[in-house]
């Protein structure tokens, strides 16, 4: 009898540690797994939440940039105008004065100043648009870079519900709960990995 009371007492101890029982250990090893897939999706999502506002800081540099440009673009264009027009005026002018020896100089000044002006802006122009192409492209890459962040989060939400179904089966000792958790776990792991197939 007292045989028994040892088995009562030994089946007893191992309901207190449920590390001896194989469907724990199981679970455990599983829900290992699990977090360090999980930390390893979550440092990935940081990455490239980081990644996309520094893509979109550099394209509004990129639009900044590009803004002055045109702006200092508009302001010699303006000027090119203004003197093309007074020297057409000027030259008009010229034929019909006493003055027009001097009138036809500043003609002159003012048509070479025209094509000073020309020569500038097309400079100008020139990098204008290379720079509000550089932020375009930014905003593209921080659109990708935002699409592959939005899979890692959603890989996240599968694997951070896999862990919470694996505490589930502990919980209950229902096997049924982990092994969906590692459905969870295995859906959530490959929406992580897709993001890593765009490009």
């Amino acid at each position: 009898m007292s045989h028994g009371t040892e088995e009562h007492l030994e089946h007893a101890e191992h309901a207190q540690h449920p590390v001896h029982d194989p469907f724990y250990r199981q679970v455990a090893m599983t829900m290992a797994i699990v977090a360090a897939v999980l930390a390893c999706v979550t440092m990935l999502s940081h990455r490239e939440h980081t990644e996309t506002l520094r893509l979109q800081n550099e394209a509004t540099i990129n639009h900044t940039q590009a803004s002055d440009q045109w702006a200092y673009y508009q302001a010699k264009k303006d000027r090119e105008y203004n003197y093309d027009v007074s020297a057409e005026i000027l030259k008009a002018i010229a034929d019909k004065s006493d003055n027009s020896k001097v009138l036809l100089s500043k003609v002159e000044e003012w048509t070479g100043k025209v094509q000073r002006y020309e020569k500038e802006t097309a400079d100008i122009e020139k990098t204008a648009k290379e720079l509000t192409h550089q932020a375009e492209e930014r905003q593209r890459e921080s659109e990708h870079a935002h699409h592959r962040a939005d899979r890692y989060d959603l890989g996240e939400l599968g694997i951070e519900l896999a862990l919470v179904l694996c505490s589930l089966a502990v919980l209950t000792k229902r096997p049924r709960f982990w092994h969906v958790g590692i459905g969870f776990g295995v859906l959530g792991a490959g929406v992580a990995a897709s993001a890593l197939l765009l490009h």
